[in-house]
């Protein structure tokens, strides 16, 4: 075997090596379909490759060319279905095929340097779509997508320089086409590991997200929620601002558990935990469900005006709501709230002020329900 076919070779195996980890990567769940055409990408790309370990005649050449078609597209279908966005099948089904004319008419009247020409208009396009999807289009961006991203779009502007290199300074082109046989196999690596490492941080963060959330409600669990207070104390401590604390509890709740069943309590919370996720005027607030019917939010930079404010506007939203609720005396669904602020050191610790948000929600149930109550100064 000679160097050029070890050479050739070895980017087959990579490939190979590449599809075959497709093969083991999930979709994740309630996500499209994608790693199929991953696969379909890597593995036209293997073959693309592994074609020239042998002395091939000018039909394999024309094969090989659109087999490294189908790797460029298939990778544009892929990133698509990745970021969740309609396919443009008709415009994709014609690039390709007018990309496969192009490459197998000058591969069969041997112009390598046309079909050099023909790559650096197609392969470009398909890199910056895939760019584009992976930095703008897909929710939620992880590391290895920008990474991806960039690698894209630097694979697109080196493979147009090629083809400008090679008309305003050819002798410069010539000597560097050595150095350039590295970009292909470069790109592989590059956008197959970070691809794969894409799906991994994905499942990394939803493992992170369901750890810290109330599967129920979607909002913060108690341990994420104690973290994010300690976290605001702490800073509200040190700089000497304000940080306010509201606690809710839904009226009646197990009366309207027992009545309607838990599955409409269930629905109840959730529809609750909605209107606490919207009340939220700042994205450092923090929604979490306390236990059971109860729930907490975190105000940081907050005086107590402002947090009562926010209490009794998610009172009368919920209100608003209009659940039925035929055992308490306001015949639907309310809640009350009590609310504490830290200021100017007037609570020791953290155990104090819920202490304080806890009386006074205490004391709005005592003085009828269906209000917010500021806990009384220190």
């Amino acid at each position: 075997m000679t160097t050029e076919q070890a050479y050739f070779f070895t980017v087959a195996l990579i490939n190979l090596v590449l599809a075959f980890s497709g093969t083991r990567i999930k979709n994740p769940e309630g996500k499209q379909r994608s790693t199929f055409f991953f696969t379909v990408a890597i593995t036209a790309n293997c073959l693309s490759w592994f074609l020239y370990v042998f002395d091939i005649g000018v039909p394999l050449k024309i094969v090989s060319a659109i087999l490294s078609t189908t790797f460029i597209w298939g990778m544009v279908v892929f990133s698509y279905r990745r970021c969740e966005s309609p396919i443009p099948s008709v415009l994709i089904a014609f690039l390709f095929i007018l990309n496969c004319f192009a490459l197998g008419y000058f591969t069969y009247t041997t112009q390598p340097y046309n079909a050099l020409h023909v790559s650096a208009i197609f392969v470009p396009l398909a890199l910056f779509i895939m760019a584009y999807l992976f930095l703008n289009i897909k929710k939620p961006r992880n590391s290895s997508d920008v990474i991806m991203a960039y690698a894209c779009g630097l694979m697109g502007i080196i493979v147009a320089a090629r083809s400008l290199l090679l008309i305003i300074a050819p002798n410069i082109f010539t000597t560097t086409i050595i150095a350039s046989q590295i970009i292909w196999p470069a790109f592989s690596v590059i956008s197959g590991v970070f691809t794969l490492l894409s799906f991994t941080e994905d499942i990394q963060l939803k493992l992170q997200k369901e750890s810290s959330t109330d599967q129920l409600t979607g909002l913060a669990n108690r341990r994420s929620m104690d973290q994010a207070l300690k976290q605001e104390w702490s800073r509200a401590d040190r700089h000497q601002r304000c940080l306010s604390v509201v606690m809710l509890d839904i009226d009646f709740f197990k009366h309207y558990n027992d009545h309607y069943g838990h599955q409409a309590g269930d629905d109840c919370l959730k529809q609750v935990a909605q209107v606490l996720l919207k009340s939220g005027q700042r994205a450092t607030d923090i929604a979490a469900r306390y236990g059971g019917e109860e729930f907490l939010l975190i105000l940081p930079d907050t005086d107590s005006v402002t947090a009562q404010h926010i209490a009794i506007k998610i009172c009368t939203s919920i209100e608003a709501l209009n659940i039925s609720h035929q055992h308490s005396p306001f015949e639907r669904v309310t809640v009350s709230a009590g609310i504490a602020t830290l200021s100017k050191q007037n609570y020791k610790n953290i155990r104090e002020l819920l202490l304080a948000v806890d009386a006074a929600l205490y004391q709005a149930k005592n003085n009828g329900r269906n209000q917010a109550l500021l806990a009384s100064p220190c």
